[in-house]
């Protein structure tokens, strides 16, 4: 008997450009479409993308020999980072009982740019029935003078599971660089096809802000915000679990959680000294949801 096989649909388009009064050429718009299927053998794959410079998806990899039904991409941008009157669109699209890992391959850097210019970075998310999306970008760097602003709107099926994770750094720490950036933003939300579930807002001034050397913010100045909406998973026995994470001198963290309105999932804060704290706590926190759901843990993803 003969098996379909999923077909991918791959595009990869020029920028949009337009003239500006002295002729040259200004990059308007820069988008990145992916959409996942799920095959008849229960493995998630690539049905379509579409890119425009500077976007680019690696191919797709199988990482966990325990579970060769997830799919894992890196998301990858040729250009130097985020740069002044940037518009940045990405459209995650997940069908019905897909399993995803998304991550990027490097920091995302903010460089100088005008406070009336920002770096302005778009994501629109869809995440089916019983379908898996675990997305986990590299840390934001906000260079001074660098001013970005970002919105997240995902909706949810109600069987869908979400973990989604977020790390800035207010600039380059071992440069001396600290909260010398104008501004960054960002708003996610998060709702089912017809109601909104939850809202969150980060804002965070970065020469203007008066406790940029209080005790608070300087110890511990590389922030994380994580999402992980779990409808299947007993919220009092993770949070138990993330509760277990043992902060070092080498890495000093905080870490807080709380329940998410209208939906069973957590919000998560984190504070640490550094990146690699971070990494080391969102991976930690990534390995407590799937242990939570009877999964392996995450595989080593090469960077």
């Amino acid at each position: 008997m003969s098996v379909a096989q999923p077909t991918i649909d791959s595009l990869i388009a020029l920028p949009s450009v337009a003239p500006t009064s002295d002729g040259a050429s200004l990059e308007r718009r820069s988008q990145l479409d992916l959409t996942v299927s799920c095959s008849r053998t229960g493995q998630s794959f690539v049905q379509r993308q579409y890119a425009t410079y500077p976007f680019r998806l690696s191919g797709p990899l199988r990482l966990d020999p325990l579970d060769r039904s997830r799919l894992y991409l890196y998301m990858m941008n040729s250009s130097p980072g985020l740069l002044a009157g940037d518009d940045l669109h990405v459209s995650l699209h997940l069908n019905d009982r897909t399993r995803l890992y998304l991550t990027d391959q490097s920091a995302t850097k903010a460089h100088t740019m005008a406070i009336d210019q920002p770096a302005k970075v778009a994501y629109a998310i869809e995440v089916g029935a019983a379908a898996t999306l675990e997305f986990v970008p590299e840390p934001l760097i906000l260079y001074a003078d660098a001013a970005v602003e970002q919105t997240i709107q995902i909706t949810l099926q109600p069987t869908a599971h979400l973990f989604l994770s977020e790390m800035v750094l207010p600039g380059r720490l071992a440069r001396g660089e600290f909260y010398r950036f104008h501004r960054y933003v960002s708003r996610v939300q998060v709702r089912t096809v017809d109601r909104l579930l939850f809202a969150d807002t980060t804002r965070l001034e970065g020469k203007l802000n008066p406790f940029r050397h209080s005790s608070v913010f300087s110890p511990l100045p590389a922030i994380a915000t994580v999402i992980a909406v779990q409808p299947t998973v007993d919220l009092q026995r993770l949070s138990a679990e993330l509760d277990t994470f043992t902060a070092t001198d080498e890495q000093p963290i905080m870490a807080a959680s709380s329940q998410l309105p209208n939906c069973n999932g957590l919000l998560i804060r984190a504070a640490a000294a550094n990146a690699s704290s971070l990494k080391t706590y969102i991976r930690f926190a990534l390995n407590c949801v799937r242990r939570s759901r009877g999964e392996p843990n995450l595989p080593e993803i090469p960077k």
